[in-house]
């Protein structure tokens, strides 16, 4: 559910009879402090993962030496080389919103230097509101049929040099299970193109089986719906959505979305909000035309919806669209989107997309958590209907295992855990 950043136990406290915890003193690179411990073979000299005030996992030296590399950045800032008015804006974040302007300015940064202080700035305002929790969820493409029409998405509609498939309702059920219960993920997106073979009542029906089996958190994602739909899925037990508006400016938007209204769009995502869905919502860097201006007002966009979770990433051609030739999106101003979101939006979970993880590989992944997001999501569609949710080629899959070995832990705490953050982030972004 939550990878955390490693400690070495500095003493063990003798335990009392019948306990089934001890208290340890600690050290990470905040200092020393006494929790609980789980494991009960802990001894001094071992090093731990630990989240709250509890030590959930012992973990060899070695792969905590990989945690810290992958999370912990080692970035030096010489602020002498700084500009004034860059460090008056990365200031005033924490004591207003920014505007626009200043938005702008820090998306338009060129200075190795500036960029690595912004990241920097975005990785300490994570780590003091939200501490050293990186989350891990899991997503399921249940089908990849789609009405829509979308230029640069490989489901669209016309796109013929494409496998099609759907998941049977059980099929699906005993996927989100397996994650679940065999795995140990606390938060499952089920997602597809807009796919209306799968009524409402058969959603409904999914949502109810899987949470009669697993204690979960399941978002969807299936495009639009009607407001009578969500509502249903709502009452059936969904917890989320992840609904991307992709641009806020409408000309682009009605570009490459023949037939789709912006407006409706971002209607039914304030409704969503309003029905008290946890709303996962966000855009995609590097459109045709899209300019900085816009991108800003993106960012000012998903805040303003309220956003519980920021979905920002890449725009990566597919060879299968009408966008085919035009060049992907930038690696370098997803981080900046990524460290300014962080700025305006301190609490939201913001994922490293997969989008950015398929052009920098496992690169990306470190980039992106040191840069102020926290969560990954990781890909648990079955292995033969996987490489056909082509919404863009060569998606990145790698490394997933030691994630989800030392990030998934299946106690009753790691449900509350993620249950807390949930409920922190959704408290700190009603509007």
């Amino acid at each position: 559910m939550c990878l955390t950043i490693p400690a070495k136990v500095v003493s063990v406290e003798n335990s009392c009879a019948g306990l089934p915890v001890k208290r340890i003193t600690i050290r990470d690179s905040k200092g020393e402090k006494t929790i609980n411990a789980l494991p009960a073979d802990i001894r001094a000299g071992d090093w731990v993962l630990y989240a709250s005030d509890m030590a959930v996992e012992k973990i060899s030296e070695d792969d905590a030496r990989e945690i810290l590399e992958l999370l912990e950045p080692k970035r030096y800032i010489d602020i002498s080389r700084l500009d004034s008015a860059f460090l008056e804006i990365l200031k005033a974040c924490h004591t207003r919103e920014l505007r626009r302007e200043e938005i702008i300015r820090l998306l338009c940064i060129g200075d190795d230097a500036e960029t690595n202080a912004l990241l920097s700035e975005a990785n300490t305002i994570r780590q003091a509101r939200l501490r050293d929790f990186f989350c891990i969820h899991g997503i399921i493409e249940f089908s990849n049929h789609c009405v829509r029409n979308c230029l640069y998405c490989g489901l669209r509609r016309d796109s013929k040099d494409i496998r099609r498939y759907r998941m049977a309702p059980d099929e699906i059920v005993n996927s989100v299970y397996d994650a679940v219960n065999r795995r140990g993920y606390k938060l499952i997106v089920l997602q597809s193109g807009d796919d209306f073979f799968y009524t409402d009542d058969m959603l409904c029906g999914i949502i109810r089986k899987i949470k009669e089996k697993c204690r979960v958190f399941i978002f969807m994602s299936v495009g639009e719906r009607s407001r009578a739909s969500y509502e249903k899925m709502k009452d059936a037990g969904a917890n989320g959505v992840l609904f991307r508006f992709e641009t806020s400016n409408k000309a682009l938007y009605s570009s490459i979305h023949p037939g789709q209204s912006h407006d409706e769009r971002i209607a039914l995502l304030r409704e969503m909000k309003k029905m008290g869905y946890f709303i996962a919502t966000g855009f995609l860097i590097g459109l045709p035309g899209q300019t900085v201006e816009d991108i800003a007002d993106d960012i000012i966009t998903t805040k303003s919806i309220g956003a519980n979770m920021v979905s920002v990433g890449p725009f990566i051609p597919s060879d299968i669209t009408p966008l085919a030739l035009h060049p992907a999106g930038s690696a370098a101003m997803t981080l900046k989107v990524t460290a300014v979101s962080r700025l305006l939006m301190p609490k939201a979970k913001i994922p490293v997309t997969t989008a950015l993880e398929t052009i920098e590989n496992e690169e990306g992944r470190r980039l992106g958590l040191s840069s102020g997001a926290n969560s990954l999501m990781f890909n648990l569609t079955p292995e033969k209907y996987r490489d056909d949710y082509r919404i863009y080629p060569n998606k990145y899959h790698g490394k997933e295992e030691f994630w989800e070995k030392y990030g998934l832990y299946k106690e009753e705490i790691s449900y509350k855990m993620l249950e807390r953050k949930m409920f922190e982030a959704f408290e700190s972004f009603e509007v």
